[in-house]
């Protein structure tokens, strides 16, 4: 039987071989002590914030699954591997395993995360990635992602009360904007090239195309600004709902602050438009020169409010 995968290799024994890693801790030191590293901390702070958050919420996904474990020991050593792996030259951080309940399903315990490193390790030393990639489809792997997706938003809704379920809702709608930025970025890259737009022509992502949007009743700027921050827009968004099934009015309130505080400094909602993109926008702006700052300010402002204008009801 052949491979089907469309990538093809030149696949020989010769091409397997024993690769250590090797270090780079010149090219690293030189790297933290040049300006590049101003230029891009606006990608470098958001990224480890969001990777700190991500893992957070698969240690919680975990003990939703009823296996705790502690959060400071977690993290030091998913710390300590971004160190090390950057050492050697990685700009990938390591993160905690996200999908634990479908893997716990599957039956995987401990053993089943001491042989995936194994695995891993070994393909990484032996230059055989490239041979796993020309033997096995991309889309085989992308079934085991699409469960573990099922199955921990699924978990989303079970492990909270059900009067919850409206937080968790709302809690998926940053996620679900951030993905039809994607595809709709994707598809205006893929125009371009259709078009025979050049590198060196307009780029095809700018405020020109906001009015075209517009006129389509497609409001572009809001959902670019909707997939910048949005893991902490989603976890927000989704407390506030909580705090206002609960008439917890302050609760409400104060993650309303937090939201107004991050939309200033550029976490939340910010971006400037790039050549086929857009990326986050870190600068500390007023909030009464931010306009989502402006509307969470609103919104926390109707909470506190709320506390002597609303009545409860009889029946709780």
């Amino acid at each position: 039987m052949w491979p089907v995968s469309s990538f093809r290799i030149q696949v020989s024994a010769a091409s397997v071989s024993f690769r250590p890693p090797v270090p780079v801790l010149g090219d690293l030191y030189a790297a933290l002590t040049s300006r590049a590293m101003l230029t891009y901390i606006s990608i470098i702070i958001p990224m480890g914030l969001f990777n700190l958050v991500g893992s957070l919420q698969n240690i919680e996904s975990a003990e939703a699954a009823g296996d705790r474990f502690r959060t400071a020991p977690s993290l030091t050593v998913n710390g300590l591997g971004s160190l090390a792996a950057a050492l050697f030259g990685s700009c990938f951080p390591t993160t905690i395993y996200i999908g634990h309940p479908g893997w716990k399903a599957l039956g995987a315990r401990a053993g089943y995360s001491v042989l995936n490193g194994v695995f891993i390790t070994l393909l990484c030393l032996t230059g055989t990635l490239a041979h796993v990639a020309w033997a096995v489809p991309v889309e085989a792997g992308m079934a085991i992602v699409l469960w573990i997706g099922l199955v921990i938003t699924a978990q989303a809704f079970q492990a909270v009360p059900r009067s919850h379920a409206p937080a968790v809702v709302v809690g998926l709608l940053p996620g679900v904007a951030a993905w039809g930025a994607l595809q709709m970025k994707a598809s205006l890259r893929v125009g371009a090239e259709w078009l025979g737009v050049s590198a060196n022509g307009p780029p095809h992502l700018s405020d020109t195309l906001v009015p075209f949007f517009a006129a389509s009743d497609m409001w572009i700027r809001g959902v670019f600004a909707l997939e910048q921050g949005f893991i902490f827009t989603s976890m927000i968004l989704a407390a506030v709902v909580v705090a206002i099934i609960e008439r917890r009015w302050m609760q409400g309130a104060i993650w309303c602050g937090v939201a107004t505080a991050l939309c200033c400094v550029g976490l939340m909602h910010s971006f400037r438009w790039a050549a086929g993109d857009t990326v986050i926008d870190l600068q500390l702006v007023a909030p009464w020169k931010n306009p989502w700052a402006t509307g969470y300010l609103a919104m926390g402002g109707v909470m506190l409010l709320a506390r002597w204008v609303t009545v409860p009801e009889e029946a709780g």
